[in-house]
């Protein structure tokens, strides 16, 4: 059995996941329009299911379990018929010898008693979300004849559309979809980190789903032995009524196919560089050199760490009717009213872009990445004479991306006379607000990073809002090089990467120094931050305003 939707909903009011009046606002709209109340619910605030049973499990002391966490405790299950695990939806779990029964409805008493009968002892009482656990007590009783038998082509579309909208209700950036020898493992990126979503299917089915989203992707079916890369728009139907765009990528594996979808929400290009968690003495002066008449901007950092983001919040920034904004991108990721953006293809390349670009009056160009010379000498001489240029190259730091232009072939007075400001990023895991407990920074640790002693830091929980992760959403890291007069004479000059470093001063900003100040404010945690950056005492500066 399945907790109640009115329990649910009561849980997440005591919670502080939903206020009264919402909810009473959301049953007139449901009731209006016909709409099943709980699907409106989730599309509102979109969160999923688990949130709701984690509520239930925080209101009422319980423990909530994620089942992939844990292993079924054979000895006790032979002693339940397969029946009333059907029936009741529960299960014996352990996990390093620790035993529990897994429910999803603790207030069924009866179903309590009479396994605690079978097993002969009472066992502590664990939560999970219904679908979970329908889905494990389905997987572990399911004969083996019922796994070889396919599924029809309409619930492809269905389970396609469950996956998605489970991603899309999660928050996720990518879904994973493997194909292995018992069906589709499916996991999503929640706040960079992957989770396992298991659905009921078998492998003809998984290896069914993954054609299907080729087919959508237009790629080639029949090619299962080359990677390929295509891509989408999907729209989800209402109540949650949302149209995105997702890239797809394919690889063969060993056991088939592997399909990875990143998931272009249209959320991201309502993004503000506020949003994008700069602090503010760095994000004035970032104001300051998108808004300069011309020159070179460049955002670096590894794939995924959130540089077409800040791009595009750049460009919404100053975006306005009387300049006229291109960018050449692969493959576009956001799509912005007002700026004509250009895909790369076999035909088309950055650099041939570019150069398209400049015999049609623009005043801000965007390069999606500068990889090779070609691409590179063209926007550094559309920086040069007078137009605004931003792009992306792979670095690690910031200043090693004048050393990167210089490899590629750039001439270091072309640089030096060009480049306004370069912004190295990562991403880090946002603390969650609703949930984060303030402790006192022992002096072992405060002598190490530097700061006073007796200040506290916040650190990760968990609550039913943040599904027992203590982490919501994520937040930008900066390292930010701003150039002046002194430093472009540097770099006419040949100057290296260790000559900058120990001249840029103030103009410099590392990582580190900035991902410490977002620690102190309770932004995020010491481990976060030391998971994308490497500790660099010379940065560590204290700001008066933290330490008081």
């Amino acid at each position: 059995m399945a907790i109640t939707e009115e329990k649910l909903l009561d849980a997440a009011i005591r919670c502080g996941l939903i206020e009264g009046y919402q909810l009473e606002a959301l049953r007139l709209e449901a009731r209006k329009k016909r709409y099943p109340l709980m699907a409106v619910v989730q599309a509102h605030f979109r969160f999923p299911m688990a949130i709701l049973y984690q509520a239930i499990a925080e209101q009422n002391g319980l423990e909530y379990v994620q089942l992939h966490h844990w292993d079924v405790e054979t000895t006790l299950l032979k002693k339940i018929p397969p029946n009333l695990l059907r029936r009741k939806q529960l299960l014996p779990m352990q996990q390093a010898g620790r035993r529990c029964l897994v429910l999803a409805d603790p207030f069924d008493r009866a179903a309590i008693d009479s396994v605690q009968r079978l097993l002969g002892q009472a066992l502590p009482i664990v939560l999970t979300d219904a679908a979970s656990l329908s889905l494990a007590i389905y997987h572990l009783l399911a004969p083996p004849a019922e796994s070889n038998t396919p599924m029809e082509e309409t619930d492809l579309v269905m389970l396609l559309d469950q996956i998605i909208r489970e991603a899309y209700l999660n928050h996720s950036s990518d879904i994973h979809l493997l194909a292995e020898k018992t069906g589709l493992r499916v996991r999503l990126r929640v706040d960079g980190k992957l989770r396992d979503f298991p659905f009921k299917t078998d492998r003809q089915t998984a290896l069914s789903l993954i054609s299907r989203v080729k087919v959508l992707s237009e790629l080639d079916i029949a090619e299962q032995r080359q990677p390929q890369d295509g891509g989408f728009s999907y729209h989800l139907a209402a109540p949650i009524d949302c149209r995105f765009n997702i890239r797809v990528a394919t690889v063969p594996i060993r056991e088939g196919e592997r399909v990875t979808m990143r998931l272009l929400d249209s959320e991201s290009v309502a993004l503000s560089l506020t949003d994008l968690g700069m602090l503010e003495a760095d994000l004035l002066r970032f104001k300051q050199a998108i808004n300069k008449p011309y020159g070179l901007v460049l955002l670096t950092g590894p794939t995924g760490s959130g540089k077409s983001t800040t791009l595009c919040a750049a460009l919404q920034e100053i975006n306005h009717p009387d300049i006229n904004i291109m960018t050449v991108e692969n493959p576009i990721e956001y799509v912005i009213e007002g700026v004509s953006q250009v895909q790369t293809s076999t035909k088309v390349s950055f650099a041939s872009a570019l150069r398209s670009f400049l015999r049609h009056d623009p005043d801000v160009l965007m390069v999606g990445e500068i990889r090779d010379h070609e691409t590179a000498d063209v926007a550094l001489k559309a920086a040069m004479t007078g137009h605004r240029v931003f792009s992306t190259l792979h670095t690690n730091n910031a200043v090693s991306a004048v050393t990167r232009l210089a490899d590629i072939g750039c001439e270091p007075f072309l640089i030096a006379s060009t480049v306004n400001a370069v912004i190295a990023q990562r991403l880090v895991r946002r603390l969650c607000a609703h949930c984060r407990e303030e402790k006192p920074v022992s002096e072992q640790v405060a002598q190490a990073l530097g700061i006073e002693t007796g200040l506290s830091l916040y650190h990760a929980v968990g609550c039913a809002l943040c599904q027992q992760t203590g982490f919501r959403g994520r937040l930008g890291l900066f390292e930010t090089l701003w150039f002046d007069d002194e430093l472009s004479r540097m770099v006419a000059q040949g100057a290296n990467e260790e000559a900058l470093l120990s001249a840029a001063g103030e103009r410099l900003q590392f990582m580190w120094q900035d991902g410490l100040e977002k620690v102190l404010l309770g932004l995020t945690t010491l481990d976060e931050l030391r998971s994308v950056v490497v500790y660099q005492p010379q940065s560590t500066r204290k700001s008066e305003v933290l330490s008081g």
